[in-house]
């Protein structure tokens, strides 16, 4: 295939690696990476599928009567991030930690409590489905897995920007454990205003 015609393919959705050796060859990757960049896409490789598939390289432009094969609005996106910290991220540094691996899922309605305030119970079930129809996640026996296509947002700054989000939850979540340690334990104690000492001397 040429690259108008990869671009064709990728774009109508995702193709074993095996099936377009063009894609192994550097000169015709970077010219379908070209060609898909001039029509707002990007070029992406999924490892764990060995997979090439074709995905917007920001929002989904509006055009009335459009039906896209995978429209990733907002609720998709929150979803589909949140998958993948618990589903790809947290294990890999947990791997790296030198825990023992495991199969990570995640129970729907672990996802509600987590999503609750950017989507609602309702509209959960829907946006799973499609992310499943699209290969980002798999729905297997009331759990929610990492499907073929999640590693191909396993990119360096969302590494980096996630490190950065457990870090800050996890000094927050050690502040308040102290603090609920030290209040319990009485070693912090507020007086009362008209006890406080000011300017060397008790306020009578």
């Amino acid at each position: 295939m040429n690259a108008t015609e990869l671009c064709r393919v990728l774009l109508v959705g995702s193709v074993a690696a095996a099936d377009v050796p063009e894609l192994g060859e550097q000169e015709t990757r970077e010219e379908v990476r070209r060609r898909l960049a001039e029509a707002g896409c990007e070029l992406a490789y999924s490892p764990r599928s060995e997979r090439w598939l074709a995905r917007l390289d920001g929002p989904l432009p509006a055009a009335p009567g459009l039906e896209p094969v995978v429209a990733l609005g907002t609720d998709e996106l929150a979803v589909l991030a949140t998958c993948w910290l618990h589903l790809r991220f947290l294990p890999e540094e947990r791997a790296r930690a030198g825990e023992a691996p495991g199969e990570p899922w995640l129970d729907p309605d672990d996802l509600t409590e987590l999503l609750g305030a950017r989507l609602d119970g309702a509209g959960l079930p829907g946006v799973l489905e499609r992310l499943d129809r699209a290969g980002y996640l798999t729905l297997r026996e009331g759990r929610v897995e990492a499907g073929a296509l999640l590693d191909t947002l396993d990119e360096p700054e969302a590494a980096e920007a996630a490190r950065a989000l457990v870090g800050r939850h996890q000094r927050l979540a050690h502040l308040r454990r102290r603090a609920a340690e030290l209040g319990g334990s009485g070693g912090v104690k507020v007086s009362p205003p008209e006890n406080r000492v000011r300017g060397g001397d008790a306020e009578d």
